[in-house]
C-alpha cells in the first residue's frame, strides 16, 4: 500500500477510535427515573443497571400498559443535534417495536388493573452514525467502524398503585457486522429492537 494511503488510513482509524471512545458504553443517568438507589450492575452486561423490588410476583401480570416513549436527554447526551421530527419518529418506532414484539403474549391495554404491568420509558441519548465515514472505512479496510446506538431508562410499575417494581438503565452500541451502520440512526433502531426482545424474554422467564 502506498505511503500516502497508509497515512490516510491511519488518520481515519484515529478519528473513528476517538469517536468510538467518546461514545463508549457507559451508563448515563438522565434524571428521568429520579431515584437510582438500589440499582445493580448486570454481571453479563456491564452497561446495564437494573433494580427489582423485593417480593414481586411478576407472574400475576399478563397484560401491559405502555406509556408514550419520551426523549429525556442525560446531561452529556450526544444526540442533541438530531432534528426534533426524527426524534419523534424514533420514540414512535421504539414503542411500536415493543408492542409488536410482546403483544402476542402480553396484550397491550389502556386501563390499569390487578394483572396489568405499566411501563414508562425514555430515550436518554441517541448516538448517530456517520454513513459517509462507514462507507469510507469499508472501502479502505473492509468493514465500518463508526458505531451509533442509543440509551434508555425504563421502569415497571403496578398499574393500580403506581409502586415501582423494577427499572433499568442501559446503553447499546452497534457492531461492525450490522449493516444499519450505513444509515445515521440505524444502530439506534437496532438497539430498540434488542431491548424489545430482551423485555419479552425477561417477562417470559419471570
Amino acid at each position: 500500500m502506498p505511503k500516502k494511503n497508509i497515512v490516510f488510513l491511519f488518520f481515519i482509524l484515529s478519528t473513528v477510535f476517538t469517536l468510538y471512545g467518546c461514545a463508549g458504553v457507559k451508563t448515563p443517568k438522565s434524571g428521568f427515573l429520579q431515584d437510582y438507589s438500589g440499582f445493580q450492575v448486570d454481571l453479563k452486561d456491564k452497561s446495564l443497571l437494573w433494580y427489582e423490588a423485593a417480593g414481586v410476583d411478576w407472574k400475576r401480570f399478563n397484560k401491559l400498559m405502555i406509556d408514550e416513549v419520551v426523549i429525556y436527554y442525560h446531561p452529556n447526551a450526544r444526540g442533541r443535534s438530531i432534528k426534533p421530527e426524527d426524534l419523534m419518529k424514533l420514540t414512535e418506532y421504539f414503542r411500536e417495536i415493543v408492542v409488536k414484539e410482546i403483544s402476542d403474549r402480553y396484550p397491550v391495554v389502556d386501563m390499569p388493573g390487578p394483572d396489568v404491568l405499566r411501563i414508562r420509558a425514555a430515550i436518554t441519548d441517541v448516538i448517530p452514525t456517520s454513513p459517509a465515514l462507514n462507507i469510507l472505512t469499508t472501502a479502505s479496510i473492509g468493514f465500518p467502524l463508526d458505531m451509533g446506538g442509543a440509551a434508555i431508562e425504563a421502569e415497571f410499575l403496578d398499574s393500580e398503585t403506581g409502586k415501582r417494581l423494577g427499572a433499568v438503565v442501559d446503553m447499546k452500541l452497534g457492531t461492525p457486522l450490522d449493516i444499519k451502520g450505513f444509515t445515521s440512526l440505524g444502530h439506534a433502531k437496532t438497539a430498540f429492537q434488542q431491548w424489545a426482545r430482551e423485555l419479552k424474554q425477561a417477562l417470559q422467564e419471570e
